[in-house]
Formats: C-alpha cells, structure tokens, sequence
C-alpha cells in the first residue's frame, strides 16, 4: 500500500514542526544562557536588596495601599458610573450607539472593580505576611498601621460588591431581560441563562482568550518561580501554586468540552 504523501493531516504537521522546533530551541538557548549567567554572576548582593524591597513593601507599602483602594477605586468609578446613568436616562431605546457607549462605561467599571478586589487579596496577604515574619523584631509592622490595614481590605471587599451590584442593576435596565443579582449565589448562572444566543457565543470567545492568557500566564511564572527556587530562597510552593492554577483551568476546559460534547447536555 502507497503511502499517501498529500494527506492533509501530515501536511500541516510538516508546515508546522519547523517553527516549533526553532521555539523550542530558542527556548533552551535562552534557558540555558539565563542559568549560566544567574550561576556566574554574585546574588548574594542582589538577594539582600530583594529582602530589603520586600520588607518595606510587606510593612508599609502593601497595608497603606489597601487603606488608598477603596479610594482610588471610587475615584475612577463613580465618575463612569454616574455619566453611563445620566446617558441611559436621555437614551431613547433607540439609538444602538448610544447604548454601546452605555454598556462600554458599564463593562470598563465591572472590570476595575475586579481587579481591585484580586489586588486587595495580594495586598492583605503581603501584609499578614511581613506581620507575622517580623512579629516581636524591631522590624515589626505597627500595629495601628496593621489594623488599619485590616479595616480598610473590609471596605475593600465590600465596596466592589456595592458597585457592582448598582452596575449590574443599571445593565438591567439597559437590558431589560437580563436576570440575577450580584448577591445571589447562582448570580452568574442566572445570567448567563437570560443571555440570546449572541451573547452567549461572545462569553465562548472571551473564555477560550481567558483561558489562552492563563496559560501564557501559567508558563511565564513557572519559568521565574522555578529559577527562584534554584537560586534565591523561594522554595518549591510559589511553583506549586502555579502549576495548581495551571491544573484547573486545564481540567475545567477539558471537562467541560467533554460535557458539552454529549447530546442535548446544555450549560
């Protein structure tokens, strides 16, 4: 039996193997020109500077700036909030620009208020973090300084929720169908069902770009915690912890496909 030289399978792994074998060589070169310089060169300098960064970031930059994040999260906010609701007022249901550009501010606002709610988590961490290390030393993180800190990722946890929940309202009204609220349990169930058809497929887009992203992301810090591990004292857990959100999000996707794949299952 001739083997069949045209078939297309083959043909595109033939088109793409030699990129990826120069990636992967460009991969190891550099890997290997970035361990031999780290091995070469005098850490113990730049280790020192490191802890000294972290200690000032742990005891004061990190609980100053959750106490300013609330702030500054309103400060960018309420503004876009308050003018996509005087927009929405004047809106004549009508014009679809005007509706983009309200859904646009709306969508621009959800997205800050998330990122601020992840930062509050890194931030509270980092202080608890430089608190107990430092505990009892003349390093230690005053204590007005660390309730504070405290209160302040409080407001910082419930300020977004307040926010949102005036976000979301205001989107209901944009989209009079949509269903759910932000202090539900099955929030995003509800409205993920209340969206058409369209929608749906954009959040499809969207997920599979999320999921593209975490895993570049995953990669990346993989390669930088792996090298802090051999050479600064990291250990093995910020690697670990990498890898377990790499693991997730692998097995979310494949076992949802998997799930959709079957006849008549459904969301």
């Amino acid at each position: 039996m001739m083997k069949n030289n045209n078939d297309p399978v083959k043909q595109e792994n033939k088109k793409a193997l030699p990129k990826f074998i120069l990636i992967v060589a460009l991969s190891l070169a550099f890997g290997g020109i970035l361990g031999f310089s780290l091995v070469s060169l005098n850490l113990e300098g730049f280790q020192e500077n490191l802890d000294a960064a972290g200690l000032f970031f742990t005891n004061y930059a990190a609980p100053w700036s959750i106490i300013a994040l609330p702030v500054a999260e309103f400060a960018v906010c309420l503004p876009i909030y308050f003018s996509a609701k005087k927009q929405l007022s004047a809106w004549d249901g009508e014009d679809e620009a005007a509706g983009n550009e309200i859904e646009t501010k709306l969508s621009v606002c959800i997205w800050i208020t998330g990122l601020a709610t992840v930062l509050a988590f890194f931030l509270l961490s980092a202080m608890f973090a430089g608190f107990v290390h430092n505990a009892g030393t003349p390093r230690m993180m005053p204590a007005a300084l660390f309730f504070g800190g405290l209160a302040a990722f409080l407001v910082d946890l419930f300020a977004p929720m307040v926010l949102q929940q005036k976000l979301v309202d205001l989107t209901k009204r944009l989209y009079p169908e949509k269903r759910g609220s932000v202090y539900d349990t099955k929030f995003q169930k509800k409205w993920y069902q209340s969206c058409d058809e369209a929608e749906r497929l954009i959040i499809g887009q969207c997920a599979f770009q999320a999921y593209r992203a975490m895993t570049a992301a995953c990669m990346a810090l993989w390669v930088v915690f792996a090298l802090g591990g051999m050479f600064f004292s990291w250990g093995f857990l910020p690697a670990l912890a990498v890898c377990i959100i790499w693991g997730v999000g692998q097995s979310a996707y494949a076992w949802t496909c998997l799930k959709l794949s079957k006849p008549g299952s459904t969301m």
